[in-house]
């Protein structure tokens, strides 16, 4: 299948679109305004055909008035997960060797986009599927995107007008920052109620670290530190509550408990997980990881860190739609932090914009990383909180609709100056912290 969704052609054939906005108008309208300048990157893939095809892909490209290049790529066979295989990234066909990739880059007007796709339609079956897939990518990316999600409990989460802010309520003694904090249950409902004050639009309760290095825990003590946090909060708050498991009896009964959406950091791999998300109409985050918590910083190494990152998230979305759950229901994260290396991270911030064309909202969670504190010299968590709200603020400008932060308060803030930068100040907004997020 496509990262659309829809199922490729048969014959020894591949192509993995990606689109981002160039140099997008500034005010209202932002990068969804209608003339901005796009980038297309097309990797077509075609075992010894790469080359052909992806010159005739750059001719109709020229003749349509569009800017573009190619070169042919060699990458070693590298599987997901950071295992050495010889097999391709998930979603990729076996038959196609995984060392055959040619690199089609094309730039222009988002409206020369359209004479390039009548010229494709014309070359064949295979250039028509790219034709699709270049409408289909052109629209997930420049269109406003998904407006809400659906929650469990029958609740929607608006997107629309606003970056949402989900605070981060750690009932954990080990987490990287907070760990042990807000270890009790009075302490850490305290924090979320204060987080929401701060004008939180989600809460998202974790009781397990996810830290480099770390272990998992039982169900039945991540269930202890959990549930009566959950049960409190939901009696005392209305915003939407997420459960940050990777454990689907976790998962099943915080949903039951009142919980709307689960973050999973093994990005649905788990099929009984998927099955408690589709019972429970909840939403669900999926993120990409490479390996698990207490190993995935031992190898960072990608041939094409976004290409991978797309893939595996594009496959892991399709399997749960095939599966039963609704497209409004998933949220993508790339995992910063996760199985990522320095540069890698900076890379998935600057190019966030690509993973748009998966047709998802898009989370992310750089708060007080390690990568952070490299950039500040070696600084320890607790002193990056200054550069945790520009990484928010980055993402949010780079096309994220939610941001998982630590520090609620300094990040709503900067949020509504860059929102108003980038879209224009909302009709009748006031006070501080804007929230009209939820519908019941």
């Amino acid at each position: 299948m496509s990262p659309s969704g829809r199922t490729l052609p048969r014959g020894p054939w591949r192509a993995l679109v990606r689109a981002s906005v160039l140099s997008p108008p500034l005010g209202p309208g932002g990068p969804d305004a209608g003339g901005s300048a796009i980038s297309l990157l097309i990797r077509v893939e075609i075992g010894q055909l790469g080359g052909p095809q992806a010159e005739r892909l750059l001719a109709a490209a020229r003749l349509a008035g569009l800017r573009g290049q190619s070169s042919p790529e060699t990458v070693r066979p590298l599987a997901s997960r950071g295992s050495r295989s010889s097999l391709p990234p998930p979603g990729r066909p076996r038959r196609v060797p995984w060392g055959s990739r040619s690199r089609v880059r094309i730039e222009g007007e988002e409206a020369l986009y359209g004479r390039l796709r009548a010229r494709l339609l014309r070359e064949g079956p295979a250039m028509e599927e790219i034709a699709d897939e270049v409408r289909s990518v052109l629209r997930a990316t420049t269109r406003a995107g998904p407006r809400s999600v659906r929650l469990a409990h029958g609740r929607r989460l608006q997107l629309a007008g606003k970056t949402l802010v989900m605070g981060v309520v750690n009932v954990t003694p080990d987490s990287f920052f907070d760990g042990g904090r807000y270890a009790s249950t009075d302490d850490a409902v305290r924090h979320g109620l204060r987080l929401v004050e701060e004008g939180a639009d989600l809460l998202d309760i974790g009781g397990e670290s996810t830290r480099p290095g770390s272990s998992p825990v039982p169900v039945r003590e991540e269930l202890r530190r959990v549930l009566p946090v959950l049960l409190a909060l939901r009696s005392s708050s209305s915003v939407p509550l997420s459960v940050d498991t990777s454990k689907p009896e976790v998962a099943r009964q915080a949903l039951r408990n009142g919980a709307d959406l689960v973050n999973d950091v093994s990005g649905l791999g788990d099929r009984r997980m998927r099955e408690v998300v589709r019972r429970a109409g909840a939403a669900a985050v999926v993120m990409h990881m490479r390996g698990r918590p207490r190993d995935m910083q031992t190898d960072t190494r990608y041939d094409d860190l976004l290409a991978e990152v797309f893939a595996e998230l594009a496959e892991r979305t399709q399997r749960a739609e095939r599966e039963g759950i609704a497209p409004d229901q998933l949220v993508v994260d790339p995992g910063v932090g996760f199985g990522k290396s320095f540069e890698g991270n900076l890379e998935l911030l600057r190019r966030l914009g690509e993973l748009r064309s998966l047709g998802y909202p898009v989370m992310v969670g750089a708060s007080r990383k390690s990568f952070l504190g490299a950039l500040l010299g070696g600084a320890p968590p607790e002193h990056r909180g200054e550069a945790s709200v520009t990484a928010a603020v980055l993402a949010s400008l780079r096309g994220a609709s939610i941001v998982r932060v630590h520090d609620v308060g300094p990040t709503v803030e900067a949020l509504r100056v860059a929102d108003a930068f980038r879209r224009g100040w909302p009709r009748g907004a006031s006070g501080r912290s804007g929230r009209r997020s939820v519908r019941d």
